[in-house]
This record gives C-alpha cells, sequence and structure tokens, in this order.
C-alpha cells in the first residue's frame, strides 16, 4: 500500500521540520522546510520585518492542525509527513541559510538557474535581501534554540561570496552551536573553515565532479581544478580528514564515465580523503524522464569497490539510492 494512502487511513499526522527548523530563504521568506518546499507557515518580506516570534505561533497552529488530522495543502504528499508522534519541543535544532545567491563559480547543474561568467560578475555585486544574523540572535535570545543540537546548513551560494559570512559563523560558535555544515566550490581557502574543522564544529562538502582538468572546467566553467584539490589537501593536513566530504554528482554527456571516474578516485585515494558521496544531476531525475544509463552502475559499483578497499566511507543520498533502485525519475 502506498505509504500517503496509508495516513489518510490516520487520523494524527506530525511534522519534525514544522517542530524544529527554520528556513532562510533567497525568496525573501522565512519558512519551515526544506528548500524544495516552501510549507505551509511563512513569513513573507522577511526584508520589511524586525521579528520572526509570530512564526514560531504559525508554526504551533499548523502542529495542532496536523494532530486533528487537518493536512494543508503544502503539506499533502510530502515525504517528511509522518504518524503523530507527541512533540512538545519547538526549540529550533536546524537552521538552513539560503538567503544570498552570490557565487564565484558556474556549475551547470546550479539549483540558482542556469549561470554564465557574466552572471558570476554581477552575482558577486548583488547585495543580500536581509540581515539573517538578526533574527537568529532574535531566536537565541527568546531560547528559541537547541544550543547542543543545533545544525546550521549554508545552502545559498558560496560561502566565501557572503560578505558577512565569519561574523555569523563566529556568532553561532559564541551563543552555542551543535554542528555548521558548508557546501562549498572550495575554490578559495577560508581559514574559518578550518578553524571549525580544527574545533570538531564543522563539516566542509565540496563537489569536484571530475578527475581531470578538462572535465572540471566544462561542469564548474572556471579554471580551477587544481586550486580545489590543493584546498582539500590543506583541509586535511591541518585539520583531518573526518569531516570533509568530497561530491562526485553524475552529470549526463560530461563525467559520466568509468575512466574520468577512476581518475577522481585515484585523486581521492592519494588526498586520503576518507568520505565520498555520489549523486545525479537534479535536472534529469525531477525535470524530466530520464532512463538511468547502464553505466550509471558501473560507476556505483566501482566506487563501493574502491570505498571497501582503501576505507572509504561511501555515501548516496536516499532520494539518489531510491532512484537508482527505481532504474528511472519520478515522472
Amino acid at each position: 500500500m502506498n505509504i500517503f494512502n496509508l495516513f489518510k487511513q490516520k487520523k494524527s499526522y506530525s511534522c519534525k521540520l514544522l517542530n524544529n527548523h527554520l528556513h532562510f530563504s533567497s525568496r525573501n521568506t522565512l519558512e519551515p522546510c526544506c528548500s524544495a518546499n516552501i510549507g505551509p507557515a511563512l513569513v513573507s518580506n522577511l526584508s520589511n520585518k524586525d521579528s520572526i516570534l509570530d512564526f514560531i505561533n504559525q508554526k504551533k497552529i499548523i502542529i495542532n492542525q496536523l494532530k486533528k488530522g487537518q493536512i494543508p495543502r503544502e503539506c499533502q504528499n510530502c515525504v517528511h509527513l509522518s504518524p503523530y508522534e507527541k512533540n512538545k519541543n519547538f526549540k529550533i535544532e536546524k537552521i538552513t541559510l539560503n538567503h544570498y545567491t552570490q557565487c564565484n563559480c558556474a556549475c551547470i547543474y546550479c539549483t540558482q538557474g542556469n549561470r554564465d561568467l557574466e552572471k558570476i560578475k554581477e552575482d558577486e555585486k548583488k547585495p543580500v535581501i536581509y540581515d539573517v544574523l538578526k533574527f537568529i540572535n532574535e531566536l537565541y535570545d527568546n531560547d528559541l534554540i537547541d544550543k547542543e543540537k543545533l545544525y546550521i546548513d549554508f545552502q545559498g551560494g558560496n560561502i566565501s561570496c557572503l560578505k558577512n559570512h565569519e561574523e555569523i559563523i563566529n556568532n553561532f560558535l559564541k551563543r552555542g552551536v551543535g554542528t555548521i555544515y558548508i557546501p562549498t566550490n572550495n575554490i578559495i581557502y577560508m581559514p574559518i573553515i578550518e578553524k571549525l574543522l580544527q574545533m570538531k564544529k564543522g563539516e566542509l562538502c565540496t563537489a569536484l565532479d571530475s578527475g581531470t582538468k578538462e572535465t572540471y572546467l566544462r561542469i564548474k566553467q572556471v579554471d580551477k581544478f587544481e586550486k580545489s584539490i590543493e584546498n582539500i589537501r590543506q583541509y586535511i593536513n591541518k585539520a583531518g580528514n573526518d569531516s570533509i566530504i568530497i561530491k562526485y554528482i553524475i552529470v549526463n554527456g560530461y563525467n559520466d564515465n568509468i575512466d574520468e571516474f577512476k581518475k577522481f578516485m585515484e585523486i581521492m585515494i592519494n588526498l586520503n580523503v576518507k568520505i565520498i558521496v555520489i549523486d545525479i544531476d537534479y535536472r534529469d531525475i525531477i525535470d524530466k524522464s530520464f532512463t538511468i544509463p547502464k553505466h550509471y552502475y558501473e560507476i556505483v559499483n566501482f566506487a563501493k569497490e574502491q570505498c571497501k578497499i582503501h576505507n572509504i566511507d561511501l555515501g548516496i543520498p536516499p532520494y539518489t539510492k531510491s532512484v537508482l533502485e527505481r532504474g528511472f525519475s519520478t515522472k
């Protein structure tokens, strides 16, 4: 039976994101969900707001509706919807910072939209829409953050282009935080990331997506292959390899061949990387019907074999794993 049909037979529902997650969006909004879903509670025109405390009350109202079996339109068929589970903890355990789009790279699969070199130059000069730090401090001041569990997820442009990124990170460290996750194109070495890694408060994730300079340039559209590799090496040398994650996003027609991936693995082994993640270009598995080619499985199987031999943790995100198991896209 479809899990969502099963939910319809129940009287009460709950959602952990509604309880404990905040998403500061580049849409100039505050939302309870992930970047893919806006969710039922919403603060619009955040740049004109002085407070977000009303948002917490909005969340409580919707949580109570779910308990009564009333599913908001935005929540219907959401994978995060679950049978009711008592949870009176409204403290924030995760904050997604997606309020900026500035970047110095032009990955062809970027979720912020197609970029070219001119777009990069425009983005670097674009101001951040609102002051996220003001709202974060309001949450701390009102004891609405679980300081030990708090997980920060930077998910906007590239963090090196966010002008007050050090101020934001140091504020979290000062006021209490569990882990700060930083996805970055890694073409600029950042001492603040080194500091987080050394403190065991940070996770660095960078998508290299290639084993050669030529493929890197085609996918990233900037000539920074050697620089990115050298920065990985420097972080590992100074802070260890237990919180450094290197991704290989398989892009149809670009890096989706076993020879390219073998060269990537050689670099990972040489750098002593201990965590690798394989993903698939989401444009293929979401935006159109796409049959997963057989050679994708060849790459995945080779990765599993090599990671086992070299004691490397291999991660495949749940959604990607599901797509690989089905062999075709969601449409």
